[in-house]
């Protein structure tokens, strides 16, 4: 009975111990948009006492010991940034990420389909403004599509050498907000007078992840030099049984694409 009582005491104990480690908030990343011309910069918000904020600028996972933030950080080239809190007694942040993406080739001007009046802009620049980036697709700098086909037409300031054309997506399935189906990417063919397809990425969709923009790339598999180009994007229709909203068309949302 008495080893019993000690047995119950101790798991008591360890219980009551363990019910007192808490996790550490997510720090804040605070930044003017995920997109710039030569240079830019991101803040880190984050106030515990006891607590401090480690943050790596390679895309890894951060650890103790790697970067301590204490003040601004300058950014000047393509740059995956992960954040996380760490502290004594607390169990380590969740980890916060932002990809700063530079500019590409000059681009004279975009034609696209029309979105939907509610997610829409009056801007003609609204692709390529180098405004975007945030999580919040109601704050005008996306544009929203539930249509079966999506087409942007890119006009760029000269011919070029095409390898890379970067669309940032929006990835919140919670807003039946999905990435799309399938990508392609077409040049205009000088000679021949028409679009010759240079580029064909799929996606597939298995189960619901947190809510996060995606840099998406389509990497051309061959030599092109252009000064257009036309993007295809295809929605997911019909979304996944996975998903609640099993059926239905999902919703497609793009805020920046880069030419590089």
């Amino acid at each position: 009975m008495k080893r019993l009582l000690i047995y119950l005491l101790f798991h008591l104990a360890l219980q009551a111990h363990s019910q007192q480690v808490f996790q550490l908030a997510t720090p804040m990343l605070k930044y003017e948009s995920a997109f710039f011309k030569d240079s830019t910069s991101f803040s880190i918000q984050f106030n515990q006492p006891g607590a401090e904020v480690r943050y790596t600028l390679n895309g890894k996972e951060p650890t103790v010991n790697d970067l301590l933030y204490s003040k601004p950080v300058k950014i000047t080239k393509q740059t995956l940034v992960k954040v996380k809190a760490f502290g004594k007694n607390f169990l380590p942040s969740a980890t916060a990420e932002i990809e700063f993406v530079k500019d590409g080739k000059a681009i004279a001007g975009m034609e696209f389909s029309k979105p939907h009046e509610q997610y829409s802009s009056s801007k003609k620049d609204i692709l390529f403004d180098n405004a975007g980036g945030s999580l919040q697709f109601r704050n005008g700098t996306w544009l929203g599509y539930n249509i079966d086909t999506v087409e942007v037409l890119i006009h760029l300031q000269k011919q070029e050498q095409i390898n890379t054309v970067l669309v940032d997506l929006l990835q919140d399935e919670g807003s039946w907000i999905f990435l799309p189906q399938q990508i392609q990417l077409y040049y205009y063919d000088e000679q021949q007078k028409v679009f010759v397809q240079a580029a064909d990425e799929q996606q597939l969709f298995e189960q619901q992840v947190p809510r996060r923009t995606v840099s998406k790339k389509v990497t051309v598999k061959r030599k092109v030099k252009t000064n257009k180009l036309k993007l295809v994007l295809l929605p997911v229709k019909p979304i996944p049984d996975w998903h609640t909203g099993k059926g239905n068309h999902a919703w497609l949302f793009i805020d920046e694409i880069k030419v590089y």
